[in-house]
């Protein structure tokens, strides 16, 4: 089927309007993708890396992560890289406190320290 056009010279034209034509589809989608998903997922779902409380009540006691998070490089990994930066900045470790609600768990991204424990950062 691709040999026929590779054989011919003169389809070469065709073959690059083709090439034009899928690239300006592509594109069409990637918008439309944008348009569309983007807003709708911040609608009606939760925010991918929300800090506010939800409503439910959690079903067990919530789960602390504390991550060895003591150079740059190490903030790669991390969910929230840049809260990761900054607890960095001020000397802490990056963690997690995850609640586990009936709707699924939910992760606040803050900082810990021996002396302080978990903090979030302000924004």
């Amino acid at each position: 089927m691709f040999s026929k056009y590779l054989d011919s010279p003169p389809n070469e034209p065709i073959q690059v309007q083709h090439s034009i034509k899928n690239k300006f589809k592509i594109k069409r989608i990637f918008v439309l993708f944008f348009i569309v998903v983007i807003p709708l997922d911040v609608t009606f779902f939760k925010p991918l890396f929300s800090q506010t409380n939800p409503q439910d009540i959690a079903e067990t006691k919530p789960l602390l992560r504390v991550f060895p998070s003591y150079r740059r490089e190490e903030c790669d990994w991390a969910i929230r890289w840049d809260i990761c930066l900054s607890c960095l900045k001020i000397g802490r470790r990056y963690a997690q406190k995850i609640h586990f609600y009936t709707s699924g768990p939910y992760r606040e991204h803050g900082c810990y320290s021996e002396e302080e424990g978990f903090f979030l950062m302000e924004e």
